[in-house]
């Protein structure tokens, strides 16, 4: 209202003028799509190496010794370096799913890992004096001491998986992405589109990240 300008200062309504026109766009609708697809993917992946990496850890421990260097270069170099190098590799229409997958991983292993590590060896003990099956060990012994770190983990991993992702794609610059329509706002001082871009892609990790971990919460019982 002071200055009379809209590149530093954009009104809201101007927000959520642009977001209405955008909701009305067919590209702005395969951009959301493809990115959503690409960063989930990497998650699921992500996801499903984790586990069953922090598995093979908790029964080998010289497993743990082998992947403990990995996880932490994983865990440690930052994301722009991973983003840079997997350019000249994959390319940029899977690069999210990579970058997503790669920060997924040591989060979900760490996590699966350290709950496996506090099941109570008294009840898994008890269990095998009773012959309790291995289906039932899992769903009420090994389920139960997991579920809080595995709900921690998927609510990290998946606002970490988005944020990686949308960077990625701002680097690789994919035909259909949110991270291209962030780049291009900014290219054209185009401040209102590049908030409303934010505030969709803050609004759609959300989403995915409620539905997951309800689906999470009804596997676990």
């Amino acid at each position: 209202m002071i200055f009379k300008e809209e590149i530093l200062f954009v009104s809201p309504f101007k927000v959520l003028e642009k977001t209405f026109i955008n909701l009305m766009d067919i590209y702005f609708y395969k951009s959301v799509f493809a990115t959503v697809y690409k960063i989930l993917l990497g998650f699921i992946f992500g996801s499903i190496f984790g586990i069953i990496l922090s598995i093979i850890s908790y029964r080998f421990e010289i497993f743990k010794d082998f992947i403990y260097l990995p996880i932490t270069i994983l865990k440690s170099i930052p994301v722009v370096s991973f983003v840079i190098l997997l350019l000249f590799f994959v390319g940029s229409y899977k690069l999210s799913i990579y970058i997503s997958f790669i920060m997924v991983l040591p989060i979900i292993y760490l996590n699966v890992y350290e709950g496996l590590n506090n099941v109570d060896k008294n009840y898994l003990k008890m269990a095998d004096i009773y012959r309790v099956s291995l289906k039932n060990k899992i769903k009420y012994i090994y389920f139960e001491e997991l579920n809080p770190f595995l709900i921690s983990a998927f609510s990290l991993s998946i606002g970490l998986a988005f944020k990686s992702g949308l960077a990625a794609e701002v680097i690789a610059l994919p035909s259909y992405g949110i991270g291209t329509m962030l780049y291009n706002s900014k290219i054209y001082l185009d401040t209102a589109n590049l908030f409303s871009y934010t505030i969709i892609a803050v609004l759609v990790s959300y989403l995915c990240e409620k539905i997951i971990l309800k689906i999470l919460r009804r596997v676990l019982g």
